[in-house]
């Protein structure tokens, strides 16, 4: 992207007219669709579904309607910017479809809405960041529910001196909550996607979403047909178990999470995770496995494509600098993670959906990979990865302290995560 910004500066300030049109076309024809194959095409058979030309970069709903060049969306070369002035408008799939012939014309939110001078700011005062704590569980007992929980045995034979019991929900929240007071009292702006622990995205506990909100939501899949009759009685008994209905919950609220962060307009967002090791079956006992890792959007396969907002959301990571600049901001989270964790970074061979479903990126330990979260999110972006819970020393480590927001380990991660963001906005002063 610099190289493609130092471009266009020479052909502006210089004047110099061996860059024709028809060069500056190729040479921008070739970078993003270079963009594509490297970050958002995980196997490489997505090409039937966009084309990168002269006019600018198109987007087809099917194979069919590309042979038939039915545009689904179309930016025009000339449009890029204003496009991404739409987005942080908050203009969404519906309104580029409809604006797939025409001019872009939005207005921004508010002044705050702009990309702030990091070259003149000595805090982040102007600043507004976004953090997503990863799961809902503020006990263990919601744990289990969300199937993101650890529980080992006392096992002195083996280095556990007393029983382990884990919930990563209640990990990331206190993980949020330190990183907010750090980075607000830099003069930041911090929205929490959970207010509270134990908390969903809703502004409730998980129990009363269920109390208040599941009949509801069953009803409403069923008339817009989503649900058969049969399902719509099952899901409404009394013998539907709450495993259950957690699952129809958790990508809705997934949904929710995005649609705040979206609308709150942050400069970056920050979504904090604790991994596990996936070859330890059952999470039974404890392992000697342990990397960090951080995710970013990308890495599409063509099932990814199968909605509109889906298809969106791939031309929105062509055309906006999104993925370039998640890649710097997340390429210096995970060199703090090695460096003040001490545990290293995850190689693409380190794990089986880092070989199978992700690619990977210039940034040591930074991988595109096609979450919810990654996909649905607009602006730069870290999806952090860090320690892995079930290590041997990290559970005895991550299991003292009753108050999270008090336990060594997890104050060491909330630093390790605001160095990153100070290296990244460094970074951008120089630049």
């Amino acid at each position: 992207m610099k190289q493609y910004c130092i471009l266009i500066l020479s052909i502006f300030i210089t004047g110099n007219l061996a860059f024709s049109q028809d060069t500056l076309h190729q040479y921008k024809i070739n970078y993003y669709n270079q963009k594509v194959i490297k970050y958002l095409d995980r196997e490489k058979q997505l090409s039937n579904f966009y084309k990168i030309d002269k006019e600018g970069v198109k987007v087809y709903a099917s194979p069919i309607d590309k042979l038939k060049d039915s545009v689904e969306f179309k930016i025009k070369w000339q449009q890029f910017a204003e496009f991404n002035k739409c987005l942080r408008s908050g203009k969404d799939a519906t309104y580029f479809a409809s604006k797939k012939h025409s001019q872009l014309s939005c207005d921004q939110k508010s002044e705050s809405t702009q990309q702030p001078a990091y070259s003149h700011l000595k805090k982040l005062s102007g600043l507004k960041i976004a953090i997503d704590p990863g799961h809902v569980a503020g006990d263990f007992e919601m744990g289990k529910t969300e199937m993101k929980f650890l529980s080992f045995k006392k096992d002195s034979v083996n280095g556990l001196p007393d029983s382990i019991q884990i919930a990563e929900g209640m990990l990331t929240f206190a993980t949020a909550t330190l990183l907010k007071e750090k980075l607000e009292a830099d003069g930041a702006t911090v929205f929490l996607t959970r207010k509270q622990n134990g908390y969903t995205a809703f502004g409730k506990t998980f129990d009363q979403w269920l109390k208040d909100d599941y009949k509801n939501k069953v009803e409403e899949l069923f008339k817009a047909g989503k649900l058969s009759t049969e399902k719509k009685n099952q899901m409404l008994s009394s013998q539907y178990d709450k495993r259950k209905k957690f699952l129809l919950f958790k990508d809705i609220e997934l949904a929710k999470r995005a649609d705040l962060i979206n609308e709150f307009d942050p400069d970056f967002t920050v979504i904090i995770h604790f991994n596990v090791d996936e070859t330890n079956l059952g999470w039974k006992k404890p392992g000697n496995k342990n990397y960090n890792m951080t995710f970013i959007g990308g890495a599409f396969m063509p099932g990814d494509l199968s909605s509109r907002e889906k298809r969106f959301e791939f031309l929105r990571m062509i055309v906006s600098n999104d993925i370039e600049e998640s890649i710097q901001l997340s390429g210096a989270v995970t060199s703090q993670f090695e460096s003040v964790l001490k545990v290293k970074t995850a190689g693409p061979n380190d794990a089986k959906y880092l070989r199978e479903g992700c690619l990977s990126t210039p940034q040591k330990g930074v991988y595109c990979r096609n979450l919810q979260l990654t996909r649905y999110i607009h602006g730069p972006l870290v999806y952090g990865e860090t320690l892995y819970q079930d290590n041997i020393n990290e559970c005895k480590a991550l299991n003292k302290e009753s108050d999270k927001t008090k336990n060594e380990r997890i104050k060491e991660v909330a630093e390790a995560y605001y160095k990153g963001i100070w290296d990244y906005i460094t970074t951008k002063n120089v630049n």
